[in-house]
């Protein structure tokens, strides 16, 4: 036996204590003043003083509750042959599966099963298991249990999917299960290829002290992988016709010599094209397509490579949105010239922009938008809004002049003119960025923050209005009102270069742009998604249902958000309305996230970085070994734990020292009863 903390055994000199008071504890006469002794019989006492224990059983269990104390705070631990690599405990372990992407590499899969199959073999009779399987996200497939053929029967079936690999969500459903086990030896084992890019957000989980994390690593001892990186995918015009020009661009990891690979192209599910081009040792090759008719509508394009050790990454998928013309009619006059020509650069969708003054025709799309520059919208409005339509209100100077609530439609009310000139102009401030409308600025909100506006309006926000963004000077800048199905949006910043340099600055087309598509319910959409996202269906699609990649239906239930779908399998995902036939109202493509395609491991001493203060503890174990390897003096004594077994029998202690020391002669007091003294005329008391 030995003791992880010693210096708490000089706590046994406190067993002199009770020794001390029991020798010191003696009966004390108090002497009585008394007017006459005649009356009083002489008897003759002998008294001597001695020092001696006259109470030994409640002297020895005090002596035994402070023992084991000071032995329970010393953290005693054994490190005899039988009980070094054992625990006195059942034991209770949690099994976290890799099944990522990563884990269909050649060999891969075979040794993670016969590892986990391994593990619940060496279980103990009284020992506990659970099965949780992980990806990007942690799915409980066996909860704690004692029957193997259970936790066995919860790997049969399971296989790699294209999802990414997050070790976070898996640990802390291993904590939620040890819940169940709080006096048990808690473990975790993490059976997996341990790819470096599967810790992220490890360090924010917290595990309780004692737990012992064993990492398993089965990835292959050397690796490559060839992998479709990205493309690129637009409509181009060519000769009057619009064809679709596709890019791939294929990119290698590990190897020493240069290859050569075939890449196909799908568009809508049939070829295309193919070409077959050589990647050198760690590089990367740009693989141009010929260009292709372009199908109307939405396109699914689809760049397949020839299978290498790990297949499932030579596929990657995106959707070319339809290039429908979004139509932009432009009311009122001023300098428009910046905001009409920033519209006009881009593609998917393009903009057209008009100039009216009247409402737009019965061929008008309901998701066309009308801007209003310095002009009042007019009563007939609110219809258009109702069915989906968006409107802009740009207040000018002619707006600025007016002053109360000038419109029933507008989100505020105009209270003048705010004149900056004086210090240099004002600038954005309490810009919400997590708005669809700051899209383009979440990566870098500073380029609307160096805008200078040196005149705009006052606007006070009605009770109703969402103030997406204000000036320094705590004024609203834009505004939001959602009008049935439409939205209408107030800008109080100038959109000119009259009063502001907003137009020279490099924040002004990427605003312009998301300020039209965002009101017309058109934001324009990536290539491709990421799995673990969600996919924020259009608010137009009624009772909507969705086809995910491998057939399955799902109908998401709206919210004050509206309806939206995870999406946790790679592929084409096709919305429809209220029945699943016909041409899709909506398809998105969905990737694995490309730090899939990188095997580079980690070493198990990184398992936890930045979890070892929560108490956990690391250990690090092969396939082929099966047993980890000697363990400290601070493992043992976790695994064994004695001082608990020490505190429950000091409580035992205590309660028969409590019990001993209030029953019986210990705890009655003598009673003083008068009785007649057998001499006349006298009486005893005893």
């Amino acid at each position: 036996m030995n003791f992880l903390v010693p210096a708490f055994l000089a706590g046994l000199a406190a067993l002199v204590v009770p020794l001390v008071l029991h020798l010191r504890h003696r009966d004390r006469d108090r002497p009585q003043r008394f007017p006459s002794l005649m009356f009083l019989e002489q008897i003759t006492i002998r008294t001597e003083q001695r020092q001696r224990v006259s109470d030994w059983p409640l002297l020895l269990l005090r002596l035994l509750l402070l023992a084991l104390l000071v032995f329970a705070f010393s953290r005693p631990l054994f490190r005899a042959r039988g009980m070094a690599s054992t625990d006195s405990r059942s034991r209770a372990v949690v099994l976290l599966l890799d099944r990522s992407q990563s884990m269909g590499y050649e060999g891969t899969w075979a040794r993670a099963l016969d590892s986990a199959r391994a593990v619940v073999g060496r279980l103990g009779a009284g020992d506990r298991i659970a099965v949780v399987t992980y990806d990007d996200q942690a799915e409980t497939r066996q909860r704690l249990t004692t029957d193997r053929a259970a936790a066995l029967a919860a790997l049969n079936g399971l296989s790699p999917r294209r999802r990414g690999t997050r070790l976070a969500p898996a640990l802390r459903a291993a904590r939620q299960l040890l819940l169940d086990a709080p006096f048990a030896a808690a473990e975790i084992v993490v059976i997996s290829d341990l790819q470096r890019a599967g810790a992220i957000g490890v360090a924010g989980v917290e595990l309780p002290a004692g737990v012992m994390v064993r990492g398993i690593p089965v990835g292959p001892a050397s690796w490559e992988n060839t992998t479709v990186h990205a493309l690129d995918a637009r409509r181009v015009v060519q000769e009057a016709r619009t064809v679709l020009a596709v890019k791939a661009r294929v990119r290698r990891h590990g190897g020493d010599a240069a290859m050569e690979r075939t890449v196909h192209l799908m568009i809508n599910g049939r070829d295309a094209a193919s070409r077959t081009v050589p990647v050198s040792a760690g590089g990367e090759t740009v693989v141009t397509f010929d260009p292709v008719p372009a199908p109307e509508g939405a396109v699914a394009v689809l760049v397949a490579m020839s299978p290498d050790a790990l297949a499932a990454d030579d596929t990657l998928v995106a959707v070319v949105p339809r290039d429908d013309d979004l139509g932009v009619q432009l009311s009122g006059g001023g300098e428009t010239l910046y905001f009409e020509r920033a519209l006009g650069i881009g593609r998917a969708p393009s903009v057209l922009v008009s100039r009216t003054g009247g409402m737009p025709g019965g061929n008008a799309r309901p998701a066309a938008v009308r801007v209003f520059w310095d002009v009042l919208p007019d009563a007939t409005l609110t219809p258009w809004l109702e069915e989906g339509g968006g409107a802009i209100v740009v207040v000018g100077r002619r707006l600025a002049e007016r002053r109360g609530s000038v419109s029933p439609l507008l989100p505020a009310s105009l209270a003048g003119t705010a004149d900056r000139l004086s210090d240099r102009g004002g600038t954005l401030r309490e810009v919400r960025t997590e708005h669809p409308l700051f899209a383009p600025f979440r990566e870098n909100a500073d380029a609307l923050g160096a805008v200078r506006f040196f005149r705009y309006a006052r606007l006070d926000a009605e009770p109703d209005a969402d103030v997406l963004a204000r000036f320094d000077d705590g004024l609203p800048a834009i505004l939001e009102r959602r009008v049935g199905n439409g939205r209408l949006l107030l800008l109080a910043l100038p959109l000119d270069n009259t009063a502001g340099d907003f137009p020279l600055q490099p924040a002004y087309l990427p605003f312009v742009r998301q300020l039209v598509l965002h009101t017309s319910g058109r934001d324009a959409a990536p290539l491709w998604r990421g799995t673990g996202d969600r996919w924020a269906l259009p608010g137009t699609l009624a009772a909507p249902v969705v086809e995910s990649p491998d057939g399955t239906l799902l109908r998401p239930t709206a919210d004050s958000l509206g309806a939206a779908v995870p999406l946790a399998d790679a592929g084409v995902y096709r919305a429809f309305a209220s029945q699943v036939g016909g041409e899709p109202a909506a398809l998105l493509a969905v990737n694995v996230p490309t730090s899939e395609s990188v095997l580079t491991p980690m070493d198990t001493a990184e398992l936890l970085l930045g979890v070892q203060a929560g108490g956990a503890t690391v250990a690090s174990d092969s396939a082929a070994q099966g047993s980890a390897g000697p363990q400290t003096d601070e493992e043992l004594e976790r695994r064994q734990s004695p001082w608990r077994v020490l505190l429950l029998l000091a409580l035992v202690a205590l309660t028969l020292e409590t019990v001993l020391a209030t029953r019986g002669r210990r705890g009655t007091a003598r009673r003083v009863v008068a009785q007649p003294s057998t001499r006349p005329g006298a009486e005893r008391t005893t």
